[in-house]
């Protein structure tokens, strides 16, 4: 069968039949085909970034040279140097010095950070005074001897080799972050001076600030200032862990424990919030009405809306008639609508709260269904992982590239194109002695086609992610969906139930359906492809003033929003069909949208109602847990014979324990949602195959036969427990 194959034979009853169809074969073949020979380009692509790139690179700092501190090359030792310094951290500051986020001022490797204010101002006076300068002071280029350069040279020709940045004008005590020197400097300081006073200035003779120092650093300054509170929070991680692991623990019962009271309290909760709806639009009508009244003894109060006109001031609309009379009439409106929608969708609702009740015992039939999500969420985890060390392997991968930057506008068809530094900075270089125009290392790239192309390797690979994101959700659904369904069409529960359904339904999948769960991600992951390119060209129009192409871009990606909702609803009932039938794609997904349209208000009701429970049972579990955390983190409570941690941040805990409940919640409660959909797509179903008969008798639970009137033939169907 190829992806997308014509028109299928249906399914006769068969009154053997105890679950989904045994006898399968495979679907989608040629998906199959191309999604496994993604998968093996995909490998492919990460073993050639593992073998050719070095993470190292992108975490150690690199000078302009592209060479790594800490490391020995052939033709320069760096071992023991493995700090960078900057000769002018100022120049980082300004973007249109920089290629590729990289800084354009010279940067050597050291030993160590400065640790003083120094410029070279001080020595240009020493030398104007006649007296001699200390050369051990002085940063320069690899290999360059200031001492024999200089001579017994006078100020002019210091300052020459200073204009020619061959040594560093000024430093400023520095702390090596990451490797990198940066200034521990305040960035109120309005000037500097050395050890005898002299202002610390850059090669312009342009005064150094702690405000245009700290602007060159400032990505990696913010980090300094987090360091501190990131040690602090992973201590206290280190403190509370078992309490939040503990804290983790009751969301899981208390989720667990909410799905099976599903079956007895989801009646009650379901009428009660529906009379409450009523309680609050009939006092609403009823306090608008009292205002009408009363302001119908207020002078000035029957002014017209119009002779206000428009205002920001709430309080003048509040203050006429004509506004709670409007009120008044919108709420008996609303009232009514729901009320007639109430009385006519009255057995519809008796249906969803059915159909939520089987699903509960669904689920508690089959436990193992609540912790397939940890599979889910291992095999994520293996996607994720693999993505993110291709990417970081592949963007370290390749020769050393080199770009020209130039800096003063002259020669602009020089700018950003190829140069090698052996050549450029070699003194028979027409530009060796142009600070302006320079040879600069931007990144690693270069070499083979493989690694020429990397910018669209990296952009397939993205794709991919996406593909194999969505596939891995695919087979979860598919799955649980095959293990529900044995659920359902079992005659007696839970003797008829097969024997590791879970198990068997995830055999299923794998073995027989793979190419159908590629065929329907595909579909998704190209849209969010799609809506991942119109937010790249969204965030680069941010600054434009072309009103038509971001008003084009924002409807582009509302339509693509629009249509993954769409795909994830068809493909998530098309797995369904999948699991138990056993058809390909199409025919499922089709065969799901004719059973959806012809029992859409059903769908729509279930859908709402479905969503209002799980909601609720979601802030129940965070809101509860985020509460109890925060008692006891903050000595609210006091809990006899346990010590409560102390701790930096009392509410690092809280916070981590209320976003891992949701996720714990919303794993069962995800499960729990794929019950209820394979349940309620079972029983239309059994309506649609079923009528009955001694032949062909309903499959559903008896409370879902009562609401819809119907009954099996007693003659030769069994009585079937609720």
């Amino acid at each position: 069968m190829g992806c997308c194959c014509g028109k299928e034979k249906e399914s006769s009853y068969d009154p053997r039949n105890n679950g989904p169809i045994k006898k399968r074969s495979c679907t989608d073949i040629i998906c199959l085909l191309f999604f496994f020979a993604v998968i093996v380009g995909y490998i492919i692509v990460g073993i050639f970034a593992w073998l050719k790139g070095d993470p190292v690179r992108l975490i150690n700092p690199t000078d302009n040279q592209g060479r790594l501190c800490g490391q020995k090359y052939a033709d320069l030792d760096l071992s023991s140097k493995p700090n960078l310094f900057f000769f002018d951290l100022t120049e980082c500051a300004e973007p249109s010095f920089s290629l590729s986020f990289q800084c354009q001022t010279t940067q050597v490797c050291r030993t160590s950070c400065p640790t003083e204010f120094w410029t070279y101002l001080t020595d240009k006076a020493t030398l104007t005074a006649g007296n001699s300068i200390t050369y051990e002071k002085y940063i320069c280029k690899y290999g360059y001897d200031i001492k024999a350069a200089h001579g017994s040279g006078d100020a002019a020709a210091l300052q020459a080799i200073i204009d020619a940045k061959h040594c560093a004008a000024y430093y400023v005590p520095s702390t090596p972050l990451l490797g990198r020197c940066i200034p521990n400097v305040a960035e109120t300081a309005s000037s500097f001076t050395d050890s005898v006073g002299n202002a610390i200035e850059d090669a312009n003779e342009n005064n150094i600030t702690g405000d245009n120092l700290n602007k060159g650093s400032a990505i990696i300054q913010s980090y300094l200032n987090a360091e501190d509170i990131a040690r602090k929070i992973l201590s206290d991680f280190a403190t509370s862990w078992y309490w939040i692991v503990g804290g983790v623990g009751i969301a899981a019962v208390l989720s667990f424990i909410w799905i099976v009271l599903m079956r007895w309290i989801v009646k009650p909760m379901v009428w009660i919030t529906v009379f409450a709806i009523v309680g609050v639009l009939v006092f609403g009508i009823y306090y608008t009405y009292t205002e009408w009244q009363r302001l119908l003894t207020v002078d000035g109060a029957n002014s017209s809306v119009i002779a206000i006109g428009f205002t920001s001031n709430l309080d003048q609309y509040l203050a006429l008639q004509d506004t709670w009379l409007a009120f008044f009439v919108m709420l008996c409106v609303v009232t009514g609508i729901y009320l007639i929608l109430i009385i006519f969708l009255r057995k519809r609702i008796q249906i969803a709260i059915e159909v939520i009740r089987a699903s509960s015992k669904a689920v508690t039939s089959m436990i193992s269904t609540l912790f397939y999500p940890l599979v889910t969420f291992a095999l994520l985890l293996v996607v994720v992982a693999f993505w993110g060390a291709t990417e970081v392997f592949l963007a370290s991968a390749g020769d050393p590239v080199y770009k020209v930057a130039v800096t003063d506008g002259t020669n602009p068809s020089l700018h950003n194109t190829a140069c090698d530094p052996a050549d450029w900075y070699n003194t028979s270089h027409t530009y060796y002695n142009n600070d302006a125009i320079k040879c600069s290392f931007i990144g690693y790239g270069g070499g083979s086609l493989l690694q020429q192309n990397r910018l669209w390797i990296q952009v397939a690979i993205v794709f991919v992610f996406f593909w194999l994101l969505n596939w891995v959700i695919a087979l979860g659904q598919c799955t649980l969906a095959g293990a529900y369904a044995s659920y359902y069409w079992a005659w007696e529960k839970p003797q008829d139930i097969p024997t590791f359904p879970l198990f068997s339904a995830l055999g299923r999948s794998l073995r027989y359906h793979t190419g159908s769960l590629a065929f329907g991600s595909f579909l998704i992951a190209l849209i969010q492809f799609i809506r991942a390119i119109l937010e790249y060209f969204d965030r680069k129009l941010r600054g434009s003033e072309n009103k038509v192409a971001k008003f084009f871009i924002c409807i582009c990606k509302c339509c693509c929003w629009c249509l993954e909702k769409i795909l994830k609803f068809v493909n998530r009932n098309a797995y369904i069909m999948i699991a138990i039938y056993g058809k390909n794609f199409c025919s499922s997904a089709g065969h799901a949208i004719k059973l959806i349209i012809a029992n859409i208000v059903r769908v729509a009701v279930l859908d709402k109602v479905t969503d209002f429970i799980l909601f609720i049972g979601k802030m129940l579990m965070v809101f509860g847990m985020v509460a109890l955390s925060w008692a006891f983190f903050s000595n609210k409570i006091n809990v006899s014979d346990v010590a409560v941690p102390s701790l930096n941040y009392y509410w690092m805990p809280i916070i981590v324990i209320g976003i891992a409940s949701y996720m714990v919640a919303s794993g069962f409660f995800n499960t729990f949602g794929m019950a209820v959909d394979t349940v309620f797509l079972c029983f239309l179903e059994d309506l649609e195959r079923n009528d009955g008969s001694e032949e062909k008798p309903y499959f559903m639970s008896k409370g879902l036969m009562d609401v819809l009137g119907k009954k099996n033939k007693k003659s030769k169907a069994k009585k079937k427990d609720d």
